[in-house]
C-alpha cells in the first residue's frame, strides 16, 4: 500500500505540473492536439499505478515528452502561423449579414436545429435576430445580433456612469484575502475600521466585496440554531 500510494503520489504531481505548464483551458476549449496531449496522459499515467511491476519513470519520461512537444508546438503556432492554420481548425461563419451559409453548416455537419439550439442557450429567439453567428476554434458559438435586436447602451442614451470595475473579494467566510486586499490598495486598519462601521467583526462576515468605485458589499454569517 505504501508503494501504491507513493507512486499515485509522485504520478499525481507530475501530471499537476504538467497540466498548470499547458495552462488552463476547460475541456471544450482544447485544441486537438491539446485532447489528445490530454487523453495520452490519463493513459500513461493509469500504467505504473495499476502495475508495480511498471516502473514509475516509465511514465514520467513520457509525460515529460508529451508536455515538452506540447509545449515546442504552442510556440511554434505563435512563431509561424502557417503552422497554425495547418494543425488548427478555422473559425467557421454560419451566419453572414443576416443570411445563413448553408455551404458552411453542411461543412461542419451542424444541423438547423443545433444552430437554433446554440442560438436559444445565448438567448436569441429567433436567427432573424443575428447578424453574425460564428463557429470558434475551440467550438463555442459566438453570435453578434442585428443592431434593432441589441440592447441600447448608456452612451447612445447620454447617460453618464462612474466605471465600477468588478467587485473584489476581501472577506471570505471570515477570512481575509490578502492578496485581493493589497492589490485595491487597502489595508488591515481600513478593512477593520469598514467592517467595524457596518456593526460587526471580521469573523462575522460572511462576504465583503468592494469594487473599483469603493462600493462595499457585506453580508453577516447567519446565527446558527442550536
Amino acid at each position: 500500500m505504501t508503494t501504491i500510494f507513493l507512486r499515485i503520489l509522485i504520478i499525481y504531481l507530475v501530471l499537476v505540473l504538467a497540466m498548470r505548464i499547458m495552462g488552463k483551458r476547460q475541456i471544450g476549449e482544447l485544441e486537438v492536439s491539446e485532447l489528445i496531449t490530454t487523453l495520452m496522459l490519463s493513459e500513461l499515467a493509469t500504467g505504473p499505478i495499476e502495475n508495480r511491476e511498471i516502473p514509475v519513470t516509465y511514465a514520467i519520461v513520457p509525460i515529460i515528452t508529451l508536455l515538452t512537444l506540447e509545449v515546442v508546438n504552442s510556440m511554434l503556432l505563435i512563431k509561424i502561423p502557417r503552422i497554425k492554420n495547418l494543425l488548427s481548425s478555422k473559425p467557421s461563419i454560419l451566419i453572414l449579414r443576416g443570411e445563413m451559409n448553408q455551404r458552411e453548416l453542411a461543412r461542419i455537419r451542424m444541423s438547423i436545429d443545433e444552430l437554433i439550439g446554440e442560438l436559444r442557450r445565448q438567448g436569441i429567439a429567433s436567427v432573424d435576430e443575428v447578424e453574425y453567428a460564428i463557429l470558434e476554434q475551440n467550438g463555442k458559438l459566438t453570435t453578434i445580433p442585428k443592431m434593432r435586436c441589441r440592447q441600447p447602451t448608456l452612451e447612445q442614451l447620454g447617460i453618464s456612469a462612474v466605471e465600477s470595475g468588478i467587485a473584489h473579494i476581501l472577506i471570505a467566510d471570515g477570512y481575509v484575502n490578502r492578496f485581493n486586499l493589497n492589490g485595491t490598495g487597502h489595508d488591515d486598519a481600513w478593512l477593520v475600521r469598514e467592517v467595524k462601521r457596518r456593526g460587526c467583526g471580521v469573523k462575522d462576515v460572511f462576504l465583503m466585496t468592494v469594487d473599483d468605485a469603493e462600493q462595499i458589499f457585506l453580508i453577516k454569517k447567519e446565527k446558527k440554531v442550536r
